[in-house]
């Protein structure tokens, strides 16, 4: 059989027949495999392109069809990842089945947070904005902030360094979250929410961290007054409730963990001394309303509740 021949045969048993897979239970499209892992499109594309970390079925289209194999192969690369391995690097080590007593963790998260901590230091928007596309473009928006983000912006103290640094990775946060909620529609609706202007980025992060596991957010992240909430939430139709409360809540923390358990929904609570005078009452877990004292720990948790 000529070079020619086998290429072509090769290329008709890769595509498969459309309606078949299309019909097939065992496959599913990209969009399911998101759903099912917690991962995005946008970074199984780059797993795939970058780094041949998957390979998909194609139909006649060229439609990418994923099975129960491919699940498995994102959670095997996402246990690596969620250990410090570059992603880069992850390939090798599952071809050789390398198990994670045996390897030598990457310091590329460290490379990365002295470049940020470097950028934001000489002004350069610029920079920070494609080092933040490359790298949310490889992980997910959860290890992305807690690898990358949190420790740079703790290495850059407070100042006005900090506060240019936060405000250009809010305005990518804020373009991230209007593009994916074109995306989710039809998903159930999570209302983020809280009063103080610094606790912004953390609401847009929150976000990034959702749309990940699949549900749709509602950013308001400057409601004038507790009070307000309640007509937030029915006029939103937010199915659940994510808060971030600051210091000035504090003297009222249990009256307003009773209010939001009349709103008959899952609701989280984020915020340190709001969560001590929550305690102090006994009130951190009462109903669906649960609070939380650390932010990226909290909004974890709260995920992993309503992504159930």
């Amino acid at each position: 059989m000529s070079q020619s021949n086998q290429n072509a045969q090769a290329k008709n048993q890769e595509s498969l027949d459309e309606l078949t897979l299309l019909d097939s239970p065992e496959y599913f499209p990209i969009r399911e495999l998101s759903l099912k892992t917690g991962v995005n499109s946008v970074t199984l594309r780059a797993w795939e392109r970058r780094y041949g970390l998957l390979k998909p079925k194609r139909t006649d289209k060229g439609h990418r069809l994923y099975d129960q194999g491919d699940i498995q192969r994102v959670e095997a690369i996402l246990r690596w990842i969620q250990q410090g391995v570059a992603v880069s690097k992850v390939r090798a080590l599952l071809e050789q089945g390398v198990t994670l007593d045996g390897v030598v963790l990457s310091n590329e998260w460290l490379e990365w947070q002295a470049s940020l901590v470097k950028s934001a230091g000489a002004f350069q928007e610029d920079k920070i904005e494609q080092m933040y596309q490359q790298i949310f473009s490889q992980y997910p928006a959860e290890i992305a902030i807690r690898d990358w983000l949190l420790p740079s912006f703790e290495q850059l103290g407070k100042g006005v360094v900090l506060a240019f640094c936060e405000s250009v990775v809010l305005s990518c946060f804020m373009a991230r979250v209007s593009s994916f909620k074109s995306q989710k529609k039809n998903t159930a609706k999570v209302l983020i929410t809280g009063l103080a202007s610094q606790r912004n980025l953390w609401c847009y992060m929150a976000a990034a961290i959702l749309l990940d596991k699949g549900l749709s957010c509602c950013v308001v992240p400057n409601a004038q007054h507790s009070n307000d909430w309640a007509s937030l939430v029915e006029g939103v139709q937010a199915q659940s409730v994510l808060v971030f409360c600051e210091n000035e809540l504090v003297n009222k923390a249990a009256d307003l963990v009773y209010q939001m358990q009349q709103w008959q929904r899952p609701v989280g609570v984020i915020g340190a001394s709001f969560w001590l005078a929550a305690n102090k009452s006994n009130v951190t877990d009462i109903g669906e309303v649960k609070v939380y004292s650390e932010s990226l720990e909290g909004v974890i948790n709260f995920t992993n509740r309503i992504a159930r």
